[in-house]
């Protein structure tokens, strides 16, 4: 029988942290188990690390914020509607942030002791504004945020021409968050699986779990086509299908569901961006191989992987109203990822009341990438039942029950 100290289900970015920081801070017996699906949400990332930019919510993709249809109306003594920037509350902005600091001591850790790259980019992230519609919202979002005044600087159009040339000249200027950056989502992956690999990991690679063992209120193990795997704690990493096993797990369902989000990515073009942009209709990020990166649509249609016309065309025209030299480029793809959804946009973390040898590493809707290296930080800790380096109450599933489950 196979019998470990902590089984990992799925391989994204969020549970291949987990292996990893597992693997490097302690001696247990570990196995990660995962089976790629249409609709990985780790593949489907831009790869931001935008931990201001997610937590006020510009990292989304297209961006909702209620319009100002007549913009004269203050002056006719009109009362003008509040535009509310959808901001995530403090518990995640201490998450974000926390995760966000982990990132260049991790890059430098993964690359000098694992010899792998993924691919670290001090870029910032701007949000363009193209008029005062624009401007109010990103006032808005600044003065809900004092505390962060240090990371953010207020470019005028003639500063944001010096630093984005390619910017279209009808953009009135911009906010930069200084501290949000960017990774290769790809090679973030695999530098977490790869050193944890090398630190003695079992992968179980394209295996699916087909159900949870129970022994009373004690998980003890998963049923794979191969056979058993026996462990003292699953960690459910599973993304946008984490229900299905939370389900087998306790009996419950949790509010965990998929997301849609329609990528674009154009041919490699010389280096037009200095750094990553959002606007209200789309965020654009340049890669390091050259790739333009346009996201992304906000779409609840299940598990649906499709693309469609219409969201495509609106993020491009997004992108060159931004970029008007990406009028010169092709499309090399598009497709479309599933984030894994939670009701109040904040992942599920930790242990589950009545449960036990079971956490919860899911729900982190569009911040896996950005978040997932203080996820790994925060299961490693629970495993070894040390205190959390944040207080996991607001994350907990319990949140979302009136009785605890």
């Amino acid at each position: 029988m196979n019998k470990y100290d902590v089984i990992i289900a799925g391989g994204g970015a969020v549970g291949a942290a987990c292996a990893y920081f597992l693997s490097r801070d302690t001696d247990l017996k570990i196995a990660l188990v995962d089976i790629k699906k249409a609709g990985n949400a780790s593949r489907a990332s831009a790869g931001g690390l935008w931990a201001i930019g997610e937590s006020v919510g510009l990292g989304c993709g297209v961006i909702f914020f209620k319009t100002l249809s007549k913009l004269h109306s203050e002056a006719q003594g009109e009362e003008i509607p509040t535009m509310r920037p959808h901001q995530l509350p403090d518990c995640f902005f201490e998450f974000a942030l926390k995760s966000n600091a982990m990132y260049p001591e991790l890059y430098e850790e993964l690359r000098n002791k694992h010899s792998v790259d993924f691919k670290f980019e001090r870029t910032g992230l701007k949000f363009i504004m193209y008029n005062r519609e624009d401007e109010l919202y990103a006032d808005q979002i600044v003065s809900g945020i004092p505390h962060l005044r240090d990371q953010i600087r207020w470019l005028d159009a003639k500063q944001l021409k010096e630093e984005e040339p390619f910017v279209t000249p009808d953009a009135i200027g911009a906010i930069d968050f200084i501290c949000d950056h960017q990774v290769n989502p790809y090679r973030l992956v695999e530098s977490y699986t790869e050193a944890a690999r090398q630190n003695g990991v079992e992968l179980f690679l394209n295996t699916e779990i087909q159900q949870v063992l129970r022994e009373g209120k004690r998980v003890v193990g998963i049923q794979t086509a191969s056979g058993e795997l026996r462990c003292d704690t699953l960690v459910n990493a599973t993304g946008a299908w984490a229900n299905s096993l939370f389900k087998q797990a306790t009996g419950r369902d949790m509010p965990v569901y998929p997301v849609k989000g329609q990528i674009v990515l154009s041919e490699r073009m010389p280096k037009i961006m200095n750094g990553c942009i959002s606007t209200s209709d789309c965020y654009i990020a340049q890669k390091d191989n050259g790739e333009i990166l346009i996201g992304s649509s906000t779409e609840e249609k299940g598990f649906d992987t499709t693309n469609s016309l219409d969201k495509i065309q609106e993020l491009s025209r997004g992108a060159m109203k931004c970029l008007p030299i990406l009028n010169e480029s092709n499309i090399k793809r598009c497709w479309a990822g599933l984030r894994p959804g939670t009701p109040d946009e904040l992942p599920i973390l930790g242990k589950v009341p009545g449960v036990e040898g079971y956490l919860n590493a899911c729900g982190h809707f569009r911040t896996g990438i950005l978040t997932s290296a203080i996820t790994g930080k925060l299961i490693t800790e629970l495993v070894t039942e040390q205190p959390t380096s944040i207080d996991l109450t607001p994350f907990s599933v319990a949140r979302f029950f009136d009785e605890p489950a």
